[in-house]
């Protein structure tokens, strides 16, 4: 048990750690197609074992198992074997990435190189599986409260390590608990000694290689603890590939790197620019006034400028259009979500605000802004900065506050935020929901009234600022909300909202004609901007040659915005031109909140799904092949026992319940996932609390299996499927409200909250694959229960990809059917594998008495 204990951890946070590692490599989406296709290595290390276990001897001396693979001995040696080949395939993955060009065209190569891990990590775990299948209740809940301690563990070890050093550490926590392990029971028993004599020379060299994988490992791990991250040997350090800005700065002898730290769902590197002789007419204030670079994830960017804290020096700022939301407003209380380096903040401050209200997600971003000190102004702790590490959606909803000015610029969601393994997830910043929550804290009265600086009244506004690319995307879910709050359609909506080029703009900008991709400023109000300001807005432009995209008008909007205010919207016109221009037309909701998805079903999602049930399929038909192989030699030894295969009569329905479970528990739990994420906030404790929870209560699931339905799987199944799927019918119905009424609670209480509303589903799903293993032992000649726990891993896979796929198309509500439907089918499977069992005229024993 503390074998599988210690795979299945060192298995969650290498895969947790391979997600920022190829983050960092490879685009977001990439990074989830990558992991997803190597965790198949899980699934056909088991299924080798499946298929090995009949045909001794076969697989070369480390694949291959012994005729006496049923002895302790020598499914220890195996298990100590592949434990170690597991700790040092890490490693060598790491100097794999460092050597595979960091460019999608090898996405196969990181495809093959990153499965092999899984792959012996599956091995094992079948192994041990395959030495106690009677003890399977208690297997599968050492699983998963592996698992469940990687979620707790994964952010500590992650900030004092990085990536690169926590991957080397999982496998040691692997080969060092197998091969204490080993040592301790061979103390007890001459039978289970872990080498033989006639092997010792190659066991020799094959430890004297894993010894000094592990001595590196060991000083790389210990040199990071001592040193920080950046301690490690530069030759294990993995490098962001060509797509990512990071690439080209470390590249770039103008620029100096000034630090690297990760969490668990980012990389923070900070950058300096120290020559700005080719950075064209911005150069002079960039040269003055910016500080360093912050650079999340290799690639996004957010500036750190020079200040000494006087609010006068900011008067610099007032010639970008950054600063026109405040010439239209008098912003005396302004929250900005997505502080980062503090940009926004500066400018809100220049703008005459008297309290400004900063949301940032990450923490990291935040201390280092700190450590730049006085000369950053201490913009983090001001009197007159309120500072709260939270999502920006999260913390509007829950503040009773409003604001003259609240400004989002350039705050993204692309990561991978859970890890691949788990979900492709995005935050719900950018929603229909979530912007009427934003319009909704915005003052009525609008600190402009009675003499704003562009003369106007009204109320309070909402900036933002995003990519003219993104703009076709953004403006029907804005358009969404404000219609939903005030009313209005068509025309009249067009009247609150002011959309001009953010030129110049501050930090990013369009510095000439021909420059594809841009920042665009949205302006949006809850009562019609007045003709003054429209005026301010419309000189301000002209001023800058900025393009105009709407300016409070339907009949002067640019196209395809004209299109969208039209009285005639209702027709459906505007879905069509934005699906014509290859653009999707769905909205994003809380329910499907994928607002970068900007394709109706993307690209990669597709190749992803084609991909793995392209191998899903071959590895089918290659079980296929050994079963029938199998069959041939029990009929030709006129055999009908142990050496022959099960009918398909009896195998068929336990198959399709691993299939089911597999599928369903992976859909349920990152539709789980995603609808927490907004309950609870922070990427780090969504991570920790949402797959704690989870697979906790399911491996204690497992083990109340056993001890509640000893000898009766099926009776297992066919009581915990019903109350599955009512509690899912539960979710259906109440859980986004439960949600959206406890978003306002503290931390301690919604983490509580969560646990609590997680676990009798996490409980139940918990019940099934112990009693799938119980019910193979009443049905089935064979031990077949590496072969049922290799489909099940496959399924899950398949589910990963379904799950953010379909939550795209039909949203998260649909899943949660989808899951419903799955887990009903499998209680029919269930059903049919008992009257399998009947119909043969079997009692029903336990597998503790068929090994007898």
């Amino acid at each position: 048990m503390a074998v599988l204990f210690s795979a299945s951890l060192g298995t969650i946070l290498f895969e947790l750690a391979l997600t920022r590692i190829f983050s960092i490599v490879l685009w977001y989406d990439y990074a989830f197609m990558a992991i997803s296709v190597a965790f198949f290595g899980l699934g056909i290390g088991s299924l080798l074992v499946h298929v090995l276990k009949d045909r001794p001897g076969r697989g070369g001396w480390l694949l291959a198992l012994p005729h006496d693979i049923r002895t302790p001995a020598a499914i220890t040696r195996k298990i100590v074997w592949h434990s170690v080949a597991f700790a040092a395939s890490v490693p060598l993955f790491i100097l794999a990435v460092t050597l595979i060009p960091p460019d999608t065209s090898f996405i196969y190569l990181y495809y093959l190189a990153s499965s092999v891990p899984f792959f012996f990590a599956g091995s094992v775990m079948a192994l041990v599986f395959l030495a106690m299948p009677a003890r399977i209740n208690k297997l599968y809940f050492a699983d998963l409260v592996g698992a469940s301690s990687a979620a707790l563990l994964l952010d500590p070890l992650m900030v004092a390590l990085g990536a690169e050093q926590m991957m080397l550490l999982s496998g040691l926590v692997v080969a060092g608990t197998t091969v204490a392990g080993s040592v301790l029971l061979s103390q007890g028993s001459k039978g289970l000694l872990l080498l033989r004599r006639k092997k010792r020379e190659r066991a020799a060299a094959i430890v004297a290689v894993a010894g000094v994988l592990a001595a590196v490992a060991v000083l790389l791990v210990a040199g990071s603890l001592l040193g920080g991250a950046g301690a490690a040997a530069s030759f294990m350090e993995v490098t962001p590939g060509p797509n990512k800005g990071l690439y080209w700065q470390l590249r770039n002898p103008d620029f100096e790197h000034l630090s690297a730290n990760w969490n668990s769902f980012s990389r923070v590197d900070v950058t300096r620019q120290t020559d700005f002789s080719k950075t064209g007419d911005s150069s002079e204030i960039r040269s003055s006034r910016e500080l360093a670079n912050i650079i999340i994830d290799a690639d996004a960017g957010t500036p750190i400028y020079r200040w000494n804290g006087s609010v006068d020096e900011l008067a610099w700022m007032n010639r970008y259009m950054d600063y026109l939301p405040y010439e239209l407003v008098d912003a005396k209380n302004t929250l900005v979500i997505g502080s980062g380096g503090g940009q926004d903040i500066l400018m809100a401050l220049a703008g005459g605000a008297r309290k400004v209200t900063a949301v940032e997600l990450n923490p990291l971003v935040v201390s280092a802004v700190r450590g730049f000190g006085a000369d950053a102004g201490n913009v983090y702790d001001r009197q007159d900065v309120e500072l709260h590490i939270d999502d920006g959606r999260r913390f509007v909803s829950s503040s009773a506050d409003r604001y003259d000015v609240i400004t989002i610029k350039l705050v993204d969601s692309w990561a991978a935020q859970l890890a691949g393994g788990y979900a492709l997830s995005e935050n719900y910043l950018y929603t229909v929901e979530a912007f009427q929550q934003y319009l909704r804290h915005v003052k009525d009265d609008g600190g402009g009234q009675g003499g704003g600086r562009g003369g106007g009244g009204g109320s309070g506004m909402l900036a933002m600022i995003r990519w003219n690319f993104e703009l076709p995307r953004l403006m029907p879910v804005v358009a969404e909300a404000l219609k939903k709050e005030t009313g209005k359609e068509g025309a009249e909506l067009a009247r609150h909202f002011i959309v001009v080029e953010d030129r110049p703009g501050l930090y990013f900008g369009r510095t000439d004609d021909e420059q594809k991709y841009y920042p665009v400023l949205v302006m949006v109000k809850t009562e019609p901007f007045t003709d003054s300001q429209i005026e301010t807005a419309k000189q301000r432009a002209q001023s800058t040659g900025a393009e105009v995209m709407v300016l409070g008008d339907a009949a002067t909007a640019a196209h395809p915005y004209d299109v969208l205010f039209s009285d005639q919207r209702s027709d459906g016109r505007y879905a069509d031109v934005v699906l014509s221009m290859g653009i999707n037309p769905r909205v994003p909701t809380d329910d499907s909140p994928f607002y970068f998805a900007r394709e109706p079903v993307p690209r990669q999602m597709i190749i992803l799904l084609g991909t793995v049930l392209a191998i899903s399929a071959g590895l089918a038909l290659l079980l296929a092949y050994h079963a029938r192989k199998n069959r041939m030699s029990g009929n030709a030894g006129g055999s009908s026992g142990s050496g022959s295969g099960d009918p398909l009569s009896r195998a068929g329905p336990l198959m399709l319940f691993a299939v089911l479970i597999g599928l369903g528990f992976m859909i349920i739990e990152i539709t789980f996932i995603q609808k927490f994420l907004l309950l609870l906030g922070t990427p780090i404790m969504a991570l920790t609390v949402i797959l704690f929870s989870i697979l906790l209560s399911s491996g204690a699931g497992a083990y109340a299996s056993g001890r509640l339905f000893r000898g009766r799987p099926h009776s297992a199944v066919l009581a915990s499927v019903p109350a599955l799927l009512a509690i899912i019918v539960l979710y259906l119905f109440f859980l986004q409200g439960i949600i959206d009424s406890a978003i306002t609670l503290g931390i301690a209480q919604r983490a509580a909250l969560a646990f609590g509303l997680l676990a009798p589903a996490g409980l139940l799903m918990g019940f099934q694959f112990p009693s799938l293993i119980g019910m193979a032992s009443q049905s089935l000649r064979r031990d077949a229960t590496t072969l049922l726990w290799g489909i099940n891993v496959i399924a899950s896979i398949v589910g990963t990809v379904l799950a953010a796929l379909l939550g795209m198309i039909i949203g998260f509500n649909g899943n949660l059917l989808i899951g419903l439907v799955l887990y009903a089918g499998a209680g029919a499977s269930a059903l049919a594998a008992l009257g399998s069992v009947k119909r043969a005229g079997r009692r029903p024993v336990s597998m503790a008495e068929e090994r007898k």
